[in-house]
This record gives C-alpha cells, structure tokens and sequence, in this order.
C-alpha cells in the first residue's frame, strides 16, 4: 500500500505552486501521443469492422461491440507495452527535470547541480534506450511462454507482474537516474524491496487503464516515484 500512496502523494506535490510548471511539458506530450494513437486505431480499425459486419444480418448487430470489445482489448495490451516507453523516451529529459525538482522541494537539497539541461537529457534519452532493449527481451520471453500449452495458463499473471515491474522501473529510473544510478544498480534496489515496488507499479498500472486518467498519469508517476525514492528507497544506495 505504501507504493500505492505514493501516487496520490506525488499527484498533491505536482500541483504546487513552482513545481506544476514543469508537469506541462511531459502532461503535454503524453497527452498529444495518447490522443493521436487513439486517433488512429479507431481510423483503422473502424472500417474493419465494417467490414467485417457487412454480410451479417441486421439481427446480430450486437456483435459490432463484441468485436470492437475484442480488438479495444488487444489493443489496450499493445498500447501498454509499447506506448509507455516510447512516451517516456519523448518525455525523458522532461521528466527527469520534473523528478528533481520535486525531490528538491521534499528535501530541501540541491542534486545534480553540475548537471545541464543537455546532459540530463542525453543520459535520460540513454537510460531509456537500454530500458526497451531490457523490455523488448523480457516481452519475447513471455510471448514464448503464452505459447507452450500448460504453461501458459500462467501466462497472463507473469504479464500482470512484468507489466507492473516494467512501470516501477519506468518511473523511478528519474529520481534514480538523477543520482546516476545506472540500470542495473536501480534494478538490484527495486528488486531488494520487491512488495513497495510491485506496489507502485500497480499502482500506476490501474491508473494507465483508465480514460481520461491515462492522460495525466505520466507526470503522476513520475511524481509518486519521487516520493516513493526519496522516503523509501534513497537509504538503499
């Protein structure tokens, strides 16, 4: 539960005074991004059910939502695992920016102050790319497992669990990154505190899945992760 609070914590601190103005940017382009991608699944798909419907009798209309059910889902699944990092791939240098100055307004310490706008985004732009590699493998894995009968029956919770992983390795990788923790070291640290990890990205999993919520979750996140490294994870280093 502690993961869980932190979001809401991180939500109450991205909106004060001298801090909010750094949530436009990342709010900004996750917005932009979810709101084109759903621009585009629906003109693509759209005709495709139309099709799909066209030589159907009148009395089985009802099976337009069945299938617009069926696709929203696998869709949904497909947004998750790709959008999120590509989002935060645009966003990084944004969030990372974000990230610390909500850690400095929760601590009252200065960090990276030898650090440049372009060198924190260079690293975050870095930190990502070896993130989607990690994400990419991982996924091939699973897609592997979802395929061998018997096995797969465990399939869709190891894809709960990984999902979940995947987002607090997303997110935290800001407050993390801004103390230059590489990827390895910041997995050896969310995988010593497995529960608070699992939790939070849960946490923002949930929140993802929601309309109109997914729209503002990136800077959400990212703030709740802040306050999640800064009272529970930064004694781990």
């Amino acid at each position: 539960m502690k993961g869980a609070m932190c979001l809401g914590r991180g939500f109450r601190i991205m909106r004060q005074p001298g801090v909010r103005i750094y949530a436009v940017m990342p709010l900004l382009i996750n917005t932009v991004l979810f709101a084109s991608l759903i621009w585009f699944g629906y003109e693509r798909f759209s005709p495709l059910v139309d099709y799909m419907m066209s030589g159907i009798p009148a009395i089985f209309n009802f099976l337009r939502w069945i299938i617009w059910i069926i696709i929203s889902t696998f869709t949904a699944i497909f947004i998750f695992f790709t959008f999120t990092p590509i989002a935060n791939i645009v966003a990084a240098p944004f969030n990372a920016l974000l990230s610390e100055k909500i850690e400095i307004r929760l601590t009252g310490k200065t960090i990276g102050a030898n650090s440049s706008f372009m060198k924190m985004a260079r690293d975050s732009f870095l930190s990502q790319i070896r993130k989607l590699v990690y994400i990419i493998f991982w996924s091939a894995v699973l897609l592997l497992i979802s395929l061998i009968p018997l096995v797969n029956f465990a399939a869709p919770f190891l894809w709960v669990i990984f999902g979940s992983w995947l987002l607090s390795l997303e997110y935290l990788d800001y407050p993390m990154g801004n103390h230059e923790l590489n990827f390895t070291r910041q997995r050896q640290i969310l995988a010593a505190r497995k529960g608070l990890s699992l939790g939070f990205g849960s946490s923002v999993m949930v929140l993802t899945s929601i309309p109109l919520l997914n729209f503002i979750v990136m800077p959400v996140a990212v703030a709740g992760a802040t306050v999640l490294w800064v009272e529970q994870l930064e004694g781990e280093m």
